[in-house]
């Protein structure tokens, strides 16, 4: 998801990347909660077999499954930030907080676009003193057209 903020008044604009959220936490704990329906009604009919070694093996499956939605969801949490300023342009990563912080001089920063190769998406990075960095590596193609746009218009006006 990308939202684009421009402040007439200061020149300040600021683009704010997120991944899509398909899923809420309460969708993925309703279907684990079916899933884990399902492997005792079956664990239940192998342990009244003699096979009651099912159970451990199940229960596995289900923190297993659990640990994959909570990563999921917490990876979906993620948000970069992206700041154009009269003289600075300033990318801020993270969850709740910012985690990372990268500051560049507005007339040395330059945004480019990789195209795709072998099934990969374009990469969209801005590079400043021969340091670069990648923007929205998690967004989908529609999202990096919006952003390829968004950046042409905001970072060469």
């Amino acid at each position: 998801m990308v939202e684009t903020h421009v402040n007439e008044k200061t020149g300040q604009s600021q683009i704010i990347l997120q991944p899509n959220n398909s899923a809420t936490w309460q969708f993925n704990m309703i279907i684990l909660g079916m899933v884990t329906f399902f492997l005792t009604v079956i664990c239940v009919h192998f342990a009244l077999l003699g096979l009651w070694l099912v159970f451990p093996f199940a229960g596995l499956e289900v923190i297993t499954l659990l640990i994959c939605f909570y990563l999921r969801v917490r990876a979906n949490h993620s948000k970069e930030v992206i700041t154009f300023n009269d003289s600075y342009v300033l990318i801020e990563r993270g969850r709740d907080n910012v985690e990372e912080s990268w500051k560049y001089h507005r007339p040395w920063a330059r945004v480019f676009v990789r195209e795709k190769t072998r099934g990969h998406l374009k990469q969209v990075f801005i590079r400043a003193h021969g340091k670069e960095l990648e923007l929205g590596s998690f967004l989908n193609k529609q999202d990096k057209d919006i952003l390829i746009k968004d950046l042409k218009d905001i970072a060469y006006t």
